[in-house]
């Protein structure tokens, strides 16, 4: 029985159930390319360590491959799990299901290698990475371990460990990146076994990487080592920069949410809702973006994203999510301050250039986006106020019995239809609250309340206050007339029936 297995030069879906369609999906669009140059090595180790072929059916196109071990599967699948982790290929057990992915390591500057002044190896390391020879004397001074490069597999950070010391003077060391599991180097495989040459049978075919072509394909891709070996590097990290500029948009998610849920109860018609959906949807965003630049799987960005719709609790994730975030930025040596790493920070992550930040612009129009929609929200609520208000002196919308702040528990404010008012104490409270009546009226968004005097009953003493209603009708909030913002809350308490009005 063949042993079936896959493998792709690509990063693979970080959920395993993904990976199975990702790897068809892969396949058919490599159609006939040329192998990458990650597979092209594969197959040379691999056909270099078993001569005899042990495999069958096997195809490698673009930057996915298959293959079927028909014998000495206890040998070979060992040396393709271990060199696949060398060259930081995936690999899809088809049988058990199980995906192996590459693990990955840090390389950490540890200092002047033994024997080498710290002058010296600042002046190399300074010609190496292209830096001021003072940061370099910084760096390697002091005993400090600075991580200078990260996400590289195995014999990758191995380079960078040997460039520091042969071409820097400096020592250098890797640690494991991630619990990935690291498969040891298996001993050499044992000679293939004498097999029978079948009378008038084809020979045995080796590793077929394109049906067309007996032999490998020259290089397709230009090999990792080619890119930045040298430490020059741009200090590029797609992951941190993820992480970063999902740290500064969950920061303005926050911010944003705080605005929408101080204005949305002032606000009015399909604006309310239309911005309760756009707050949410972009802290769903935001989270899911920090949550996977910092390495959750896709059932924590998932249970994060369902909380944003869970009153107050989709605050405190946002704050767990913020405090993750910068906790993450300083464990990889990034200052984090209010809204996360600098702006300089973050471009450097992204790999140089200029320009807005993705996190930039996606708060800039979610910005303005919560600006246009408390505008209309707010203009369809005057027009909702000035409907319930109406023209008539004595708006049904304000008609009952309420309660002040003023007044305390202690009494009731009587407003009828027919103008009059009464100020009442409630039973046994009548030492606590004064009596009063009078006359009211609505005017241009103010209350006129007629007072007569205690002396002169026939004379009135007039009193004019602004106020606002909530869209509710359940609250009015009286501002006092020449003062710093005080006002007095008044709350619906009960209703009364009126012939105008019904039961208000």
């Amino acid at each position: 029985m063949s042993y079936q297995i896959q493998l792709t030069s690509v990063a693979a879906p970080e959920a395993d159930l993904d990976v199975f369609p990702f790897m068809n999906k892969l396949r058919q669009e490599s159609g006939e390319q040329p192998p990458s140059a990650l597979l092209k090595r594969f197959h040379d180790s691999l056909a270099a360590l078993f001569p005899d072929t042990p495999w069958s059916d096997s195809h490698f196109a673009g930057d996915a491959g298959r293959m079927n071990v028909t014998y000495r599967r206890d040998e070979v699948v060992p040396h393709v799990l271990y060199l696949a982790g060398e060259l930081g290929l995936t690999v899809v057990d088809n049988q058990s299901g199980k995906v192996h992915r590459p693990a990955t390591y840090y390389v950490v500057l540890e200092g002047p290698a033994p024997g080498v002044a710290l002058g010296d190896a600042a002046k190399r390391l300074a010609a190496l990475m292209q830096k001021p020879i003072t940061e370099m004397l910084a760096l390697l001074s002091g005993g400090r371990r600075k991580i200078v490069k990260k996400g590289v597999v195995r014999s990758q950070a191995q380079f960078y460990v040997d460039a520091l010391k042969e071409r820097a003077g400096c020592h250098a060391t890797m640690a494991l990146e991630n619990d990935r599991a690291v498969h040891p180097k298996p001993p050499p495989p044992s000679p293939p076994p004498a097999r029978p040459a079948a009378r008038n049978a084809p020979a045995a075919p080796g590793l077929s990487l394109e049906t067309a072509k007996p032999a490998m394909p020259p290089l397709s891709r230009r090999e990792p080592e080619a890119e930045a070996y040298a430490l020059a590097d741009s200090g590029a990290d797609p992951r941190l920069f993820q992480l970063a500029d999902g740290l500064r948009l969950t920061i303005y998610a926050s911010l944003l949410y705080l605005a929408a849920a101080y204005f949305i109860r002032s606000l009015a018609g399909w604006p309310r809702s239309f911005l309760a959906l756009g707050v949410t949807v972009l802290a769903m965003a935001a989270v899911y973006r920090l949550a996977k630049g910092a390495g959750s799987n896709i059932v924590m960005r998932i249970l994060a994203m369902v909380f944003m719709i869970v009153p107050l609790a989709n605050l405190l994730v946002l704050l767990l999510m913020i405090r993750r975030g910068k906790v993450t930025l300083r464990e990889n040596e990034i200052g984090a301050g209010w809204f996360g790493a600098s702006y300089d920070d973050i471009v450097r992550l992204r790999g140089g250039g200029s320009g807005f930040l993705p996190s930039t612009i996606i708060g800039i129009i979610a910005g303005l986006g919560v600006a246009g929609m408390v505008g209309l929200g707010r203009q369809a609520a005057d027009k909702y106020l000035e409907a319930a208000l109406g023209s008539h002196p004595q708006p049904c919308a304000m008609v009952g019995i309420w309660e002040s702040s003023k007044l305390g528990p202690n009494g009731r404010i009587v407003m009828r239809d027919d103008g009059n008012y009464f100020v009442l104490p409630l039973k046994g409270q009548e030492d606590k609250v004064k009596q009063e009546q009078g006359e009211w009226a609505v005017r241009n968004r103010t209350i006129v309340w007629q007072v007569p005097l205690a002396d002169k009953p026939w004379m009135k003493v007039e009193h004019i206050e602004t106020f606002k209603l909530s869209l509710d009708g359940q609250t009015i909030t009286i501002f006092e007339p020449k003062s710093l913002g005080l006002f007095t809350e008044w709350r619906r308490a009960g209703a009364m029936k009126s012939d105008r009005c019904g039961f208000n």
